[in-house]
């Protein structure tokens, strides 16, 4: 089941005895958790009915897992990152092989879990809570499959990334519209953990007026290495040298590589040339954001930042981009000043284009 199910199955008070949370939005999985937990165990008591566990061994989960609660209905037993559902690379030498054969018994391979789950108990929920996804290939996760729930929490799309944004700032006594909560997720990623971070942030910026603004986010949010690759094109586009240099030096002090910076300004020229083009032949703007795989939102800012260009123009400077990266990744150039030269080249056809005008 997905997210959602499972919150409507708490909405009705109905609670399973066997959980498995997985998925890459780990926001999603540990606030999915902390409703489980309020609505399982609301009694004086809650502490003394909860155990945290991380891959512990068999036996143990086991008799925690016998455990009777304390003037409660239930125990709330939470497993994190258990051998029996990770791969080898995550459980370590010891974890089993995948390659055994399915029909040898759990038991005699070490295995008292698998089995276990037919007898569990009806006085504890059992919450099997792993990092990213899970190994669909264990036995454990057959058999979670088979007796109790699995969770996924993947990424929202973007229609309700921007509905949960617009929740989060409702919270905070602020709207968002949508264009700008566009620009958040756009300017900062689409990890929930972190959103939640800038929200926060921005909700104090904004104390005292209504509307979070894009101004705001430009001002106060962390972006994220795209977005600041697209503001130094757009300064690049706009001829603007004295800030686009500084905004380079600075993403480099940062830490960032050059090669990689290399590789998204030649992915970035490719989408505005792209976008020139289908904007010439009046494709709509869903469809050209269906093209490039990228939100609505991006589309309009590539759109306004092709427009400074001819298509010769934009053809001219994503060969650059192309020729710049190969020379580097070939070893006929050092990467050192590689970027800085690439910058200064693309800053040049602005200054060629001006120069025509003015003759």
């Amino acid at each position: 089941m997905d997210y959602q199910e499972f919150y409507d199955q708490l909405k009705t008070g109905k609670f399973q005895k066997l959980y498995l949370f997985e998925g890459e939005e780990e926001y999603g999985k540990e606030s999915a958790l902390q409703a489980l937990r309020r609505g399982l165990l609301k009694g004086p008591m809650a502490l003394m009915n909860e155990s945290v566990l991380t891959n512990p061994p068999d036996s143990e989960l086991i008799a925690v897992c016998e455990t009777l609660p304390i003037m409660e209905e239930r125990r709330l037993v939470i497993v994190r990152d258990s051998q029996h559902l990770l791969g080898k690379a995550k459980a370590g030498a010891d974890s089993q092989s995948e390659e055994e054969p399915e029909d040898e018994a759990p038991a005699r391979r070490g295995d008292q879990l698998t089995p276990y789950m037919d007898r569990l108990p009806d006085s504890v929920c059992l919450v099997f809570f792993v990092r990213g996804k899970a190994n669909g290939a264990r036995r454990l996760y057959k058999k979670i499959r088979e007796k109790g729930s699995i969770v996924s929490f993947d990424q929202l799309d973007q229609e309700r990334l921007i509905k949960w944004i617009a929740r989060e700032f409702k919270a905070e006594g602020l709207r968002i519209e949508r264009r700008t909560a566009e620009q958040l997720v756009f300017a900062c990623g689409r990890e929930l953990m972190s959103l939640k971070q800038e929200v926060a942030k921005l909700a104090a910026y904004a104390q005292g007026r209504q509307t979070v603004t894009a101004q705001d986010i430009d001002a106060i949010a962390t972006k994220n290495i795209e977005y600041r690759v697209f503001d130094l094109s757009d300064k690049v586009a706009a001829g603007q040298a004295g800030q686009a240099l500084p905004l380079m030096h600075e993403m480099l002090k940062g830490g960032e590589q050059r090669l990689m910076l290399l590789a998204l300004l030649q992915r970035h020229y490719r989408q505005l040339l792209l976008t020139r083009l289908m904007t010439q032949q009046r494709l709509p703007q869903a469809d050209i954001a269906s093209g490039l795989g990228v939100p609505p939102f991006v589309v309009r800012r590539l759109a306004q930042s092709a427009q400074a260009y001819q298509v010769q123009e934009l053809q001219k400077a994503y060969q650059l981009c192309i020729r710049q990266e190969y020379l580097v990744k070939s070893g006929q150039i050092a990467e050192e000043g590689s970027l800085e030269q690439l910058i200064l080249a693309l800053l040049n056809i602005r200054m060629e284009k001006e120069a025509r005008r003015h003759a």
